[in-house]
């Protein structure tokens, strides 16, 4: 951010350049996201995956039931990518509308950079492009990361982390260890 403030904006060829910078990466990301659904679709993993998809808030104080869905590993592959792809592509009408409208120009050097490292650190690429098992973090359906967290572990909140039931044999095992 410090080089950004460094850089004469005012300069027509400098605009010139970061605006083919900007699109010239969103672009880029984009093409790669395709890609990686490309590569998503020739591995073809049917393996079946039954999640419960969690109840949208409403204002109208109406609280809607957890629909199970029931899909495969490529087609939630594919589902993933495309909502990047989306937020991508919000991303880009978002900055440009704060560019040609209201002639923000700090932004375009520093959205260049984001969506290629989050394309790159994407549960998806961290799978499929770099080989990490799929478990843990990166188990399916991949869990929402709460941007406020942070801010309510701050100020003495609730822990964000879900853990998991014991299971029966866990629970039995212990029960056995106090018998004897």
């Amino acid at each position: 951010m410090q080089l950004a403030k460094k850089i004469d904006w005012e300069d027509p060829n400098v605009l010139t350049f970061a605006r083919i910078g900007y699109f010239g990466a969103q672009l880029l990301v984009v093409g790669l996201s395709y890609g990686l659904i490309a590569f998503i679709n020739k591995k073809n993993d049917t393996t079946v995956l039954t999640y419960e998809n969690p109840a949208k808030p409403s204002l109208s104080g109406e609280t809607s039931t957890p629909q199970t869905i029931t899909t495969t590993i490529r087609d939630y592959d594919v589902d993933q990518m495309n909502q990047f792809i989306k937020s991508t592509l919000t991303s880009v009408v978002i900055i440009s509308i704060m560019h040609f409208k209201f002639h923000f120009t700090q932004p375009l050097l520093m959205q260049s950079i984001m969506p290629i490292k989050n394309l790159l650190a994407h549960k998806e690429a961290l799978i499929h492009l770099w080989g990490d098992a799929p478990e843990g973090n990166l188990a399916r359906p991949f869990v929402a990361d709460n941007p406020l967290s942070a801010i309510t572990s701050m100020f003495g909140g609730g822990s964000t982390e879900v853990t998991a039931p014991a299971s029966n044999e866990a629970n039995s095992a212990d029960n056995r260890s106090k018998k004897d």
